[in-house]
């Protein structure tokens, strides 16, 4: 994938697969919050996912 700018990002290459885990990362003081399979197997471009998954790091 490759950021194009904010929050939206661009596949390249084949098809993806889930499920997929989120990492999210601060500039200002590198705390990380992460969520292991979060997006699920079926997923959808332009969709929305919700969770409660995340743990700080």
């Amino acid at each position: 994938m490759k950021h194009l700018w904010g929050a939206n990002w661009c596949i390249i290459g084949g098809p993806l697969v889930g499920p997929f885990s989120v990492r999210v990362t601060t500039l200002s003081t590198q705390s990380s919050l992460s969520a292991r399979d979060v997006i699920p197997r079926n997923w959808s471009p332009k969709a929305t996912h919700f969770t409660t998954q995340f743990h700080l790091i």
